[in-house]
């Protein structure tokens, strides 16, 4: 086998954003617009290639930078590991290092296409790592769970989200469907009994998963009592799960607003976003809320049954762009060669949500 095709679906979170990274609970859920990515076997070193942009090193340079960024993380060297977040390939590279430590495959040539928005919070960075890892390891023929593949996403995740990420964003890419998160106990997969109609709106706003999370750290440093919010998010996720359970869709939409109303407490919003999520409401939405870490990036909009392209145009004609896709979606899978040519190519970030076009590649074909 000289090569293998996997994808990833996207995600967004439901419920629990920052409160995941303080032992609070989340709910995500997958949806199925998917990133693919293609492993090739090579005779020796790496090369990343996304759209344009492309890296190529050697493997003592891949082990090298795994080396210097395991050291920052025993630190707990925050600042410095959130600036290695502006380096487009960093998140992979790290996360490149960890699968090859466990393969022990000579050299890789990872490609990546995408139908996901780039920076918007549905999860490229860790579905573009949770693809390569099944990629590399199907090369290898070596079987993988998806505990395992998501611990391994999340390393990436570490870099991307500014050093506080759990692994909520690979666990969902990873396991697929309906998930409940934390981090003492991880992802417990939880049963969809009726569809979800979301509608996603993406404000075009790209936004830094690093900077938000930074930011929420420094302004929860200065205020210690907020811890509060959090705990409040933690109660909102339990009701959420109920309401989900028997499938009252308009319990889910007030609870999604309450969310909101938190998270904008907590400084995480954005005009944009908060306009789609207005429109959304006025066009019959019953609940909408940021899915994210904020600062732009997404939107989601609960819908009654049957009226999702309503709101998806009405968040169309307020200058964003909306996407109607199956929520619940499977996780990480092997693809065919055919799926992958079909593809069209777009440039996808791997590093997740740096929200910064900046690179520091140390080749480029």
């Amino acid at each position: 086998m000289d090569a293998v095709v996997t994808s990833s679906p996207g995600k967004v979170i439901l419920f629990g954003e920052h409160g995941v990274n303080r032992q609070q609970p989340a709910l995500a859920i997958a949806v199925d617009l998917r990133l693919y990515c293609r492993v090739e076997r090579r005779a020796e070193g790496y090369a990343l290639q996304s759209g344009e942009r492309r890296e190529t090193g050697s493997l003592a340079e891949l082990a090298a930078f795994k080396a210097r960024v395991d050291a920052l993380r025993t630190v707990g060297d925050l600042d410095e590991i959130r600036s290695l977040a502006f380096d487009f390939f960093a998140a992979p590279r790290y996360v490149l290092a960890h699968a090859l430590e466990r393969s022990n495959l000579p050299g890789v040539l990872v490609t990546w296409r995408s139908d996901l928005p780039i920076g918007s919070g549905m999860g490229s960075g860790a579905a573009a790592s949770t693809a390569m890892i099944l990629g590399v390891m199907r090369l290898k023929r070596r079987p993988i769970s998806p505990e395992e593949l998501a611990w391994l996403a999340w390393q990436g995740d570490a870099i991307a989200h500014g050093g506080v990420a759990s692994s909520l964003d690979s666990s969902t890419c990873a396991y697929g469907g309906l998930l409940r998160f934390t981090v003492a106990d991880g992802a417990q997969p939880l049963p969809l009994h009726s569809p979800l109609p979301l509608v996603i709106g993406d404000s075009r706003v790209q936004k830094s998963t690093a900077e938000a999370n930074t930011r929420v750290r420094r302004w929860l440093d200065a205020h210690p009592a907020h811890m509060q919010l959090f705990r409040d998010m933690g109660y909102l996720v339990g009701m959420a799960q109920e309401a989900l359970a028997c499938g009252d869709l308009v319990a889910l939409g007030h609870l999604m607003n309450l969310h909101q109303l938190l998270q904008e407490k907590l400084g995480t919003g954005w005009p944009q976003a908060e306009r789609l999520i207005e429109v959304a409401i006025g066009a019959g939405a019953l609940g909408a809320k940021i899915s994210g870490s904020g600062l732009g990036g997404i939107v989601i909009a609960l819908a009654p049954l049957g009226q999702e392209q309503e709101i998806a145009a009405a968040i169309d004609d307020a200058g964003g762009r909306s996407y109607v896709a199956p929520a619940g979606a499977e996780g990480t899978r092997v693809e065919s060669e055919t799926i992958w040519e079909a593809q069209k190519s777009f440039e996808v970030s791997p590093l997740s949500h740096s929200g910064d076009e900046k690179t520091n590649m140390k080749g480029k074909s």
